[in-house]
């Protein structure tokens, strides 16, 4: 995965950043459950800042308290301003 994530030009190391600190409470994620009409499969979408301040998208699914990330994104542009206005009211 940590291969065909940087074909993306996204490091492993802030996915594992970012899901470390955030189940430990020191970094919030924007969490919004996803399922998919087609396959049935249910994820969840978990949006935050890595190390860095960058904003990271991960699709994840969360079983119990496993973890299981399916792919990350850089955001897109659009995406950023919702993103940063969530953070706004969750100060």
């Amino acid at each position: 995965m940590a291969h065909l994530l940087a074909q993306s030009g996204i490091d492993i190391d802030d996915v594992y950043d970012l899901v470390s600190a955030w189940l430990v409470g020191e970094r919030r994620v924007w969490f919004v459950p996803a399922v998919d009409d087609a396959t049935g499969l249910k994820a969840s979408v978990l949006m935050g800042r890595t190390d860095n301040g960058l904003p990271l998208l991960l699709l994840a699914r969360i079983d119990g308290k496993d973890i299981y990330v399916i792919n990350a994104f850089h955001p897109t542009p659009e995406l950023i301003p919702e993103f940063e206005q969530w953070e706004a009211r969750n100060e």
